[in-house]
């Protein structure tokens, strides 16, 4: 009788030991969307505010800031985004 409940345990901490990093690639895919639309969002901000205002102007440099807190959020919920379309020109602090 013994020897079934170690089985039996050993064979529940290895099932978890094996689908925790599966749940964990989940979550990311899941905040994927999110943190594109929220960088999409950021980046169009960005644009409005610097045909408005010039790309030097106190109004762009509070939205960089908002989208370097919106890819600070990413980067804690694991989630990528497409570095390419985010990270260049205006839209990163000098």
């Amino acid at each position: 009788m013994t020897t079934k409940h170690v089985r039996f345990a050993l064979a529940g901490a290895l099932a978890l030991a094996f689908s925790l990093p599966l749940a964990s690639a989940a979550r990311a895919d899941h905040w994927a969307d999110d943190c594109h639309h929220r960088l999409q969002a950021d980046k169009d901000r960005i644009d409005r505010e610097a045909a408005r205002h010039g790309n030097d102007s106190p109004e762009v440099r509070h939205a960089v800031d908002k989208m370097e807190a919106d890819r600070q959020w990413c980067r804690d919920h694991k989630a990528d985004w497409d570095h390419n379309a985010f990270d260049v020109g205006i839209y990163i602090h000098k």
